[in-house]
């Protein structure tokens, strides 16, 4: 059995293997994300992800893919922070953690800062 460590860092490894994100050395949208989320919240930021990308802006369809990443890794079956028919885009996680209460969102949270510490690694 894997610790969760391991399960975040494998995760990231996979996803930062089989994506190209934007930016200065191939990662530096991935290191935003923290930062918006630790000024902002985690709403906040993938309410900033969501609607520009919707409005069809390249650079943040950016921050919409890596949250897309987070919600592959918070269904990831070892964790199952959220469940799997909750959806796979950045749109349907939001629509998820809108219905979620507060202490769900704070592990959300706390799971996602977890992962984006690996993901960052191994995106740049």
């Amino acid at each position: 059995m894997k610790n969760l460590d391991q399960v975040r860092a494998q995760n990231a490894l996979n996803a930062a293997k089989s994506t190209h994100f934007e930016g200065a050395e191939g990662g530096s949208i991935v290191k935003k994300i923290p930062t918006m989320i630790r000024e902002n919240g985690f709403l906040g930021a993938l309410a900033f992800a969501c609607e520009k990308n919707s409005k069809g802006e390249k650079k943040s369809g950016d921050h919409h893919l890596v949250f897309e990443k987070i919600m592959t890794h918070l269904q990831d079956k070892r964790i199952e922070i959220i469940p799997n028919d909750a959806g796979k885009t950045a749109d349907d996680l939001l629509s998820h953690v809108t219905s979620v209460s507060s202490t769900e969102l704070r592990a959300i949270t706390d799971e996602t800062m977890a992962y984006l510490s690996y993901l960052r690694r191994f995106a740049s």
